[in-house]
């Protein structure tokens, strides 16, 4: 596999490049400030390959240059707000769900829209590529559905797995087995049920209030879960009968979480306006990031999602998004060793 090298400098920029922000009006910790006035920000992408930022703020989707932060173009087509994003892993396909309850296929490059689908019968909240890029899927935890598609013809290969009415969350990712699934039942107890190469494995819950967000992370082996209850929990499928972890901190309902390229930190973001790092081994808080003025709707560390786990697995910067329209990229060696 050729390795191309991230670009270095993309993390020394200390200016914004949209909006009326100067450096010197930067939060503490911040490279850049990106000011986006469609909407609310609920999913951001990042494409190591092309060296592009896909962020989703209202209905639309807005292509950024991830060196200079400069806008290179501008999607429309959703007609409601976009919900979730993945590049493929060449990055020059981007799919997106939205509340639309469509699934759309874009062509980075020339911003054209190759598909659209609108099998689904509620909003599109979780999307994945596969590793090769052949297929990618999509999922709606309101209609309980999980989807896949061929990206040349945007043709449906399978649909529903579950007949399960009581799933409010859906998440996907991709790993070298295939799809991994996730479904939240907030029901009593909260259960996690993760679905890796057609084996299950039930996990209950130790939170006090009901599951919004859950990340994988080593093909779903290990996930986090933010509730509603203000703390996220760390999960080991080989160890199911508690948490490995409960991270405390927030004051607030847990909106977003992403694990690191290398598995070592965890992203979370807050309806309290903050994002927060955490230890993933020793289980401790790292530092708190503040700038945002809204409920934090989207972070994403700055990484190659495919080389997750391997030795050229590094991150170096972090991106969040929130109800206000504002993207903030943190510079983590500022705060964190990432080697």
């Amino acid at each position: 596999m050729k390795i191309t090298t991230l670009v270095s400098y993309i993390f020394l920029i200390t200016v914004v490049l949209s909006g009326n922000v100067s450096a010197q009006d930067l939060p503490n910790g911040a490279i850049a400030q990106i000011n986006i006035n469609d909407g609310p920000v609920n999913a951001i992408a990042y494409s190591r390959p092309t060296n592009q930022l896909a962020v989703a703020a209202g209905k639309n989707i807005n292509i950024y240059d991830a060196s200079t932060y400069k806008k290179l173009t501008l999607f429309i087509g959703h007609t409601d707000s976009v919900l979730a994003l993945a590049f493929s892993p060449n990055g020059k396909l981007l799919v997106s769900g939205g509340s639309d309850k469509t699934v759309r296929l874009w062509e980075t490059e020339t911003g054209k829209l190759r598909r659209t689908r609108e099998e689904h019968t509620a909003p599109v909240n979780t999307v994945a590529f596969s590793l090769n890029g052949k297929k990618f899927w999509s999922g709606s935890s309101k209609d309980d559905t999980i989807r896949s598609w061929f990206p040349r013809d945007g043709g449906r290969m399978s649909s529903r797995i579950t007949s399960r009415t009581d799933v409010t969350f859906i998440t996907i990712a991709s790993s070298n087995k295939g799809e991994t699934v996730a479904r939240v039942f907030n029901g009593k107890p909260i259960r996690c049920i993760i679905e890796i190469s057609g084996n299950h494995w039930d996990v209950v819950s130790g939170h006090t209030d009901s599951v919004n967000i859950l990340t994988l992370y080593e093909g779903g082996k290990t996930f986090a879960t933010g509730s509603m209850d203000k703390t996220i929990q760390l999960w080991n499928i080989a160890d199911r009968d508690k948490p490995l972890y409960t991270f405390i901190g927030h004051t607030d309902a847990i909106t977003a979480v992403d694990f690191s390229m290398n598995g070592k930190m965890l992203a979370s973001g807050s309806a309290d306006n903050t994002v927060r790092l955490w230890d993933v081994a020793a289980g401790q808080h790292l530092h708190t990031f503040t700038g945002h003025t809204g409920e934090i709707g989207a972070v994403t560390f700055l990484g190659d999602k495919s080389l997750s786990g391997t030795a050229f697995a590094k991150d170096e910067a972090l991106v969040s998004g929130c109800s206000d329209g504002k993207v903030i990229i943190w510079d983590l060696d500022k705060v964190v060793p990432t080697d």
